[in-house]
């Protein structure tokens, strides 16, 4: 557990840091802070989180370090941050176009609804598997 909260508190200092670079470089550029903010942020919020989701949804446990019988089915932290990123590559840009094809229009408003759309179904099917 003590893992768990030592590595969101990194993920959380990480994008803090990026944020404040962003800032830098968007004090010599047309970017502002907002913008930067709203940049990494929602980079994050796309290319990351229904990923980390899903991710949990088909591998529910995390391996611990030791190697033994209760780590089958489980990966480690490495394996499910790169999942996340992949099959969240794969999978919003499979939504959206789908949205599109049955006559929802692309913007930013149904795009994000669409993300949260994908993050609340994976959430439901993690607690439900988990009640069960």
């Amino acid at each position: 557990m003590k893992n768990n909260r030592k590595f969101v508190l990194g993920v959380i200092i990480a994008l803090i840091v990026l944020a404040l670079i962003s800032l830098g470089i968007g004090a010599f550029s047309s970017l502002g802070f907002l913008e930067s903010f709203r940049i990494i942020f929602g980079s994050v919020y796309v290319l990351f989180l229904p990923g980390f989701v899903l991710s949990y949804v088909f591998f529910p446990k995390t391996k611990e370090f030791e190697s033994s019988d209760r780590n089958k089915g489980s990966i480690d932290w490495i394996e499910r941050v790169a999942l996340s990123f992949a099959l969240s590559i794969a999978i919003v840009p499979l939504v959206v176009f789908y949205l599109n094809l049955i006559g929802v229009r692309i913007n930013a408003l149904n795009s994000f609804f669409s993300v949260l759309g994908i993050v609340a179904v994976g959430l439901g099917v993690i607690g439900y598997k988990r009640k069960r």
